[in-house]
């Protein structure tokens, strides 16, 4: 698959390799006959909610503080367009960071999603084990 993630930034590039793992490890198929496996994928899936929040909030700031950088650098410029134009010419130079922080963000709400199935199958297997 091509990477469409590529950047020059150091950090959303450890961000999105990181993301990789995480994603690699989200598709892998459940082993629904060995209920102690699930356990430990929900614990492994919490970690990484976690580590993706903190990718989150980490990605943000960065955008955040390329979008400050960028007008700063430019405000003369911007101050001369119209809102619309000034806001395209901010969305076009942060798109990378905007693309990066979208990425994490779907996928914090996928692994939530994934979560939350996986503690309602643990929950089915458990109730069929009682029954027998």
């Amino acid at each position: 698959m091509e990477n469409i993630f590529q950047t020059q930034n150091p950090v959303l590039a450890a961000f999105h390799r990181e993301a990789d793992d995480i994603q690699a490890y989200m598709i892998l198929p459940l082993t629904l006959e060995d209920p102690a496996s699930l356990t430990y994928r929900l614990s492994d899936l919490n970690v990484y909610l976690a580590r993706l929040s903190d990718i989150m909030s980490r990605s943000k700031a960065i955008r955040d503080f390329e979008k400050n950088n960028f007008v700063a650098q430019n405000e003369e410029k911007i101050n001369k367009m119209t809102a619309t134009a000034s806001n395209r010419l901010i969305s076009t130079h942060l798109y990378e960071y905007s693309a990066a922080y979208d990425r994490f963000e779907t996928m914090y709400h996928t692994l939530e999603v994934l979560v939350k199935t996986l503690i309602t199958q643990i929950s089915f297997i458990k109730s069929q084990m009682n029954l027998v």
